[in-house]
């Protein structure tokens, strides 16, 4: 599950906290930061990714383009 402010472990080993959901048109959208090693604290790598319920759970899909980000971000109320 998603949950803003919960650390979620993407299938790189990578280790990002939730910032922040928003749903536009029926896409989940999520804003991410990628925490340290400690997780302790957020490094300066934001991601925004797209959540598509599957059968073996959420996957996570990184939103990319200029336009696309451009129309998104905005809509984000909580963002750093």
């Amino acid at each position: 599950m998603l949950d803003i402010d919960k650390v979620i472990e993407l299938g790189n080993t990578e280790k990002y906290l939730v910032l922040d959901k928003i749903e536009d048109n029926g896409i989940e959208y999520y804003y991410i930061a990628k925490v340290n090693s400690a997780e302790t604290d957020i490094e300066n790598n934001f991601k925004l990714v797209t959540a598509e319920e599957t059968n073996d759970g959420k996957v996570l899909t990184e939103v990319t383009g200029e336009n696309k980000l451009k129309e998104i971000l905005p809509k984000f109320n909580n963002v750093i």
